[in-house]
């Protein structure tokens, strides 16, 4: 170790105020140097800080790498136990408790530099708990600081990690503007392993729920979305889209993007076989409180994105604990709030304590639930910006919806069973399904059966998310075997985010269908846009 004598970046901050001019150049250049030499041997500092940089005679110097680790380790995150790093310097994935990788540490030398050139904070709360919501959620706010340097730290501010520069691609941009070099470039650093929840799809389930279209049955099914922030797949050897009308229902259905509720709501999920109504052995029934919260807690594991941070009391925390969830807040009759939650699993107790403000400020959407009377238990999700904003979009949702579904309706390439075209215009469909319709048609034509698959006891935000087709279809002048090969290859290419599952299915009626679906309802900021 070295002894360094001077201050720490944070003192000077604030005794003199921001940097700017070559001296925010020279620790922007530094810290890169210092960051990228530790990326470069295949580690992470993970709690980088104005607090451990310190200004010595001989410039700016990287302290503190205690808590330096492997990129890919898993941190506990805002579960109620460990969580490494400084919180208002975590990155959206670091907080989330997902596996930790160069990118958290150049989310943090924004926030820094950030701070340093400006005297504030790009995301600010009144609370530790309002702070992560807003890393979470909200857009930083970044003051004036020169170029490059401000449009480096915009792109390290990313939600998604996999946008974010790395260490030595940032300094070479700031040299090659003219930055002076505090030496060598630091080697490339080794490729950070693939977060298997944020890039790989979980497998098909092995048992597939039939849809009623009457009724609330399906698979069920929870982001983002993100939201943390989640990469997606790069999309490899797909005809580009040049049809007009699937482009327009692609704007409408995607403007919105994968951000904010996504983080929660992208797992595919295996739907929990049926119950039989009948106990067997001579154990007694279970109380209803029982039942409901067994269902709740297998419904967010096998749905919820396990990068989502989930709140509950005490005993569906402990249920969820002991089978592996990883990210909890266990509120107690002392919590202020659920933030900065994703999932909020409602139970009696829960609503008592948080009576009319669960609904009419922290979570207003309803996504599944379970039991009834007392005993029921609501999954609710924490819609970004609050529940004002939620009904501000969702009316525009809808029309957004049915706006996109009447065009899949006046399209030629589509035969609809009568279910089907009374289900499109409902505008009740998930809008990934006609996005993945519209791509469809462009190669060939398709025969809707019907849709499915709300979440059981879900509300406005658990639309149709399954769809079912002719297993065979003459019109596309395809042999069987072929038509099916094209569609395993049609879903097997779609991004990570957007990719659902697919299964031949045989109907009580007897007809056999092919089965694409989603395991989770769509995130918010999928449903559509005003």
């Amino acid at each position: 170790s070295e002894y360094v004598s001077g201050p720490s970046l944070v003192e000077v901050i604030q005794q003199h105020g921001p940097r700017s001019g070559g001296v925010l150049e020279r620790i922007a250049v530094a810290t890169l140097t210092a960051l990228g030499a530790v990326h470069a041997v295949g580690m992470v500092h993970r709690d980088f800080k104005p607090g451990n940089v310190l200004l010595g005679p001989d410039g700016p110097v990287v302290i503190d790498f205690g808590l330096a680790a492997v990129p890919g380790m898993t941190t506990t995150g805002l579960s109620g136990q460990v969580a490494v790093g400084t919180p208002a310097f975590m990155a959206p994935e670091q907080l989330a408790g997902a596996r930790v990788t160069a990118a958290a540490d150049m989310w943090a030398w924004a926030v820094t530099i950030a701070f340093a050139g400006t005297g504030d904070l790009p995301f600010r709360g009144e609370s530790l708990t309002a702070t992560a919501y807003a890393i979470l959620h909200a857009e930083p706010t970044v003051g004036q600081l020169p170029e490059p340097l401000g449009s480096i730290v915009r792109r390290c501010l990313s939600k998604n990690p996999a946008f974010r520069p790395s260490a030595r691609g940032a300094l070479s941009q700031l040299v090659a503007a003219g930055a002076r070099s505090e030496g060598p470039l630091p080697p490339e650093a080794p490729a950070a392993p693939v977060d298997e929840d944020a890039y790989t799809p979980q497998p098909a389930p092995a048992v597939v729920p039939e849809p009623r279209h009457a009724s609330d049955d399906g698979p069920l099914g929870v982001r983002p979305a993100p939201a943390g922030p989640q990469a997606a797949q790069p999309r490899t050897g797909r005809a580009r889209w040049h049809w007009r009308a699937a482009a327009v229902l692609a704007s409408v259905l995607l403007l919105a993007g994968l951000g904010g509720a996504a983080l929660a709501l992208v797992r595919h999920g295996t739907p929990p076989a049926r119950p039989t109504g009948r106990h067997t052995g001579t154990s007694p029934p279970l109380n209803p409180e029982a039942v409901a919260r067994t269902q709740a807690v297998t419904w967010i594991l096998r749905q919820a994105s396990r990068s989502a941070l989930v709140s509950c009391d005490a005993l569906v925390c402990a249920d969820l604990s002991r089978r592996g969830f990883p990210n909890l807040l266990t509120l107690g009759p002392q919590s202020i709030d659920p933030l900065p939650s994703n999932l909020v699993v409602a139970t009696a107790a829960i609503r008592a304590q948080f009576r009319d403000r669960l609904a009419s400020v922290y979570a207003p959407v309803i996504i599944a639930a379970f039991g009834s009377g007392n005993a029921k238990i609501e999954i609710r999700e924490v819609f970004p910006g609050g529940t004002a904003k939620y009904r501000e979009v969702q009316q525009a949702d809808a029309r957004a919806r049915k706006r996109a579904d009447a065009q899949l309706l006046a399209n030629n390439r589509i035969t609809f069973s009568a279910t089907a075209a009374a289900q499109l215009r409902s505008g009740e469909i998930d809008p990934r399904l006609p996005v993945l319709i519209a791509e469809m048609i462009y190669s060939h034509p398709v025969q809707i059966v019907d849709f499915g698959g709300r979440s059981p006891g879900g509300g406005p935000a658990s639309l149709l998310r399954v769809v079912d087709l002719t297993a065979a279809d003459t019109a596309a002048h395809l042999t069987r075997a072929a038509y099916l090969s094209w569609l395993h290859g049609l879903v097997k290419v779609q991004r990570a985010q957007l990719r659902p599952a697919l299964s031949q299915v045989t109907l009580r009626t007897g007809q056999t269908v092919m089965r694409i679906w989603y395991g989770a309802p769509s995130p918010l900021s999928l449903q559509g846009s005003g």
